[in-house]
């Protein structure tokens, strides 16, 4: 018997089957539609009994109440309401358990605590989905260690104050005010916490405080050198974008490259292990428009097929309810390398890529939810 969050139901129900009847069944054979007459009717009700919402497909259900279905711990029941906090600044909560279960109007549930970052506070909440409350904690969890090391993050502003060569570059973006806030939020991110597990009890946050004090200013410095080269790329692209009016596909599609590529906010909307990458992205640009008086016929292919993916990506993103599966948020940083090995193989890609590969690859994407779990 399958426990649940244990395997996909679909692998759950081929394994059973082979089990019982010797029928080679695997996952995949469940992908499409199946007839309405065989899916169940889901009814949605309140703890009144109410019926909020019904239909035969759980995703369209799920967006259509949207917020509504989130949970908080005021609302899971008077046994659980001395979980409900807000304002905290320190891990002052005892343990911080990935899962919980509770009952709510005579049945039982399991509701995913989370940290949630507020600002300048953070308040602890009872999500709905795993993977929500686990991005949550991890940006609440660099809130309260921002907090407890507050001492060196003053003093590391006031030396990001003195940057003026680095806002100078930036000022194409924003204000040295905004450069600055960008490098904290950054630094903090990846110093405090980064591909660390997260901590679920004070000693284990503890732990991650003393962890994290001496990698804050190897952080700094790889940021502050990372940002300074970038942006001197990103001036450098610009100009010859500006200065070479011909090649008007390219040159079009080069343009919303870059925006995209390089926005406003690039130092905080960038994963950290992408952020590094940046300069080999715009330097592939850079090969691409040396090329194209040569090469114009094969770059027009070569564009179709990468805007084929693009576009599919594109209208993915725009259609997933809240945060994107870890597989089609990294399909983004792999439509990069496809650029560089279709327009500047000489600056080499860390894996194979091509479009016949990412086209594999987007058929299993495509096949899962677009509401995260």
């Amino acid at each position: 018997v399958a426990k649940p969050n244990e395997a996909p139901l679909t692998e759950a129900l081929a394994t059973w089957i082979r089990r019982k009847t010797g029928a080679d069944i695997r996952p995949e054979d469940w992908a499409g539609e199946l007839p309405q007459h065989l899916t169940m009717n889901i009814r949605v009700v309140d703890d009144g009994g109410n019926e909020l919402a019904s239909g035969r497909k759980l995703n369209e259900l799920r967006l259509q109440l949207g917020g509504a279905a989130s949970l908080s711990y005021g609302k899971a029941g008077e046994a659980d309401n001395h979980f409900e906090r807000g304002g905290l600044t320190e891990w002052s909560f005892g343990n911080l358990p990935a899962s919980m279960k509770f009952k709510r109007g005579g049945r039982e549930l399991i509701g995913y605590p989370a940290l949630v970052d507020s600002g300048e506070t953070v308040d602890l909440k009872l999500l709905d989905s795993a993977n929500m409350a686990e991005t949550e904690t991890r940006r609440g969890v660099v809130r309260l260690l921002r907090i407890a090391l507050a001492q060196q993050f003053k003093q590391i502003e006031k030396d990001l104050g003195r940057e003026t060569a680095l806002a100078l570059k930036y000022r194409v973006f924003g204000s040295p005010e905004a450069l600055r806030a960008q490098l904290l939020d950054a630094l903090a991110s990846r110093a405090l916490l980064g591909d660390d597990d997260l901590p679920r009890d004070e000693k284990s946050f503890n732990k991650q405080k003393e962890r994290a004090k001496p990698r804050i200013s190897v952080v700094r410095d790889a940021l502050l050198r990372d940002a300074a080269e970038i942006l001197d790329l990103h001036a450098l692209v610009s100009a010859r974008l500006n200065a070479n009016p011909k090649f008007a596909a390219p040159m079009r599609d080069e343009a919303a490259h870059l925006a995209a590529l390089v926005p406003p906010d690039f130092l905080v909307a960038t994963p950290w292990t992408h952020l590094r990458e940046l300069p080999r992205y715009l330097r592939g640009i850079l090969k691409r428009l040396e090329k194209l008086p040569g090469s114009a016929e094969r770059d027009n292919r070569a564009l179709a097929g990468i805007l084929t993916l693009q576009n599919k990506w594109s209208a993915r993103m725009a259609a997933v309810k809240g945060a994107p599966s870890p597989e089609l948020a990294e399909f983004r940083w792999q439509l990069e390398e496809l650029r560089i090995s279709l327009f500047a193989q000489e600056l080499k890609t860390p894996y194979p890529v091509s479009v016949k590969r990412l086209d594999k690859l987007w058929d299993e994407i495509a096949r899962q939810p677009l509401v995260a779990a």
